[in-house]
């Protein structure tokens, strides 16, 4: 015969009477809520923005001047013409979490957090609550 376990966290709730009873975090109204807004917002994904700014390039130094002027005067047809320098400017702070993770769309990333046992919006619940552990 085996011992059956107990909870003692609900035998402690059925016996008081100052604790109202357990409610699971996905059944409060503002949970829910809190839900709809974040996939309303995480449906629109972020964007990269990606700025290219062009530079004239640096000024040749003596002895490149002097090897280029002699490779000017010698070849008929020949040219210099300086490249501009590009400065490439990536900014990232648009994008999404779920997009810096690596996921297509918002839904596979709750997808994710669901089998790993994982919920995005408890930082985001404790805001609402203030019950955050100091």
């Amino acid at each position: 015969m085996s011992r059956k376990e107990r909870n003692v966290l609900a035998r402690i709730e059925r016996q008081s009477n100052t604790l109202p009873p357990a409610k699971s975090l996905a059944s409060r109204k503002e949970f829910q809520e809190l839900s709809r807004f974040a996939m309303l917002w995480n449906s629109v994904p972020g964007e990269w923005h990606t700025e290219i700014i062009e530079h004239d390039s640096r000024p040749l130094s003596e002895e490149e001047q002097e090897a280029l002027n002699d490779i000017l005067s010698s070849c008929d047809g020949v040219y210099f013409n300086p490249r501009k320098r590009k400065q490439y400017v990536m900014d990232s702070t648009d994008l999404r979490k779920y997009q810096i993770l690596g996921f297509e769309d918002y839904v596979s990333y709750c997808g994710y957090l669901s089998v790993n046992g994982l919920n995005n919006l408890v930082k985001d619940f404790d805001a609402v609550y203030g019950d955050k552990e100091e």
